[in-house]
């Protein structure tokens, strides 16, 4: 009797001493299935998203705005001071000039004897438009225009924007008439002559207000 006392006692024990191991749910160093990955991913750059891409432009647009020269803002425009860069060939003419000027093909042809267009200035480049200034120079004066052009090198707006005028005939003959363009940090654009001083306002868009 003892002798089977003694072994269910013993039994008993054991049992006892199973239940109080850990098991491998409850040790995290014997466990696999508790083992987390992190799979989160790295937080990116912030400025590599918020950094405005360049645009792409096509060949013939970029060539075009490369012949102008570059410039940075304030700018300022003084027809008795600044010179033009090289001529603006006819195909250019044609082909970026013609809504500004409101010209054909035919026109630019006929009136390539006696006027030519200049490259001047690039002011403004952002990743939605490009503000640049041409010259027409005919009978002895220069005007210069203010245009924007979309990443299609499409015109967007264009304005008036200095000139140098030397009448050669009639009343006002060998009277200097001078007009200076001027565009600030925020964009505003300035047309002063001694009659009046026009002002305009270039937007994200490249479009451009009267004020």
């Amino acid at each position: 009797m003892k002798k089977i006392l003694f072994v269910l006692l013993t039994f008993s024990i054991s049992l006892w001493s199973c239940s109080d191991e850990p098991s491998d749910n409850e040790n995290p160093e014997n466990s696999v299935s508790t083992t987390i990955i992190d799979e989160t991913p790295e937080p990116q750059d912030n400025n590599l998203q918020t950094e405005a891409q360049e645009p792409q432009l096509n060949a013939d647009y970029k060539a075009f705005l490369n012949k102008f020269d570059n410039a940075s803002l304030p700018y300022s425009l003084d027809p008795e001071k600044d010179d033009v860069s090289g001529k603006i060939p006819l195909e250019k003419q044609i082909k970026y000039l013609a809504k500004a000027e409101d010209l054909t093909k035919a026109d630019f042809e006929e009136m390539a004897e006696y006027t030519d267009y200049f490259f001047v200035s690039k002011p403004v480049e952002s990743n939605k438009f490009n503000a640049v200034i041409y010259a027409r120079f005919e009978m002895g004066s220069t005007y210069y225009f203010l245009c924007t052009y979309n990443n299609d090198g499409k015109l967007i707006a264009n304005i008036d924007f200095a000139a140098y005028e030397m009448p050669g005939a009639g009343p006002q003959a060998g009277h200097e008439y001078i007009t200076k363009g001027n565009i600030d940090s925020g964009l505003k654009v300035s047309v002063v002559s001694d009659e009046e001083t026009i002002s305009y306002q270039i937007k994200e868009d490249g479009g451009i207000d009267k004020l």
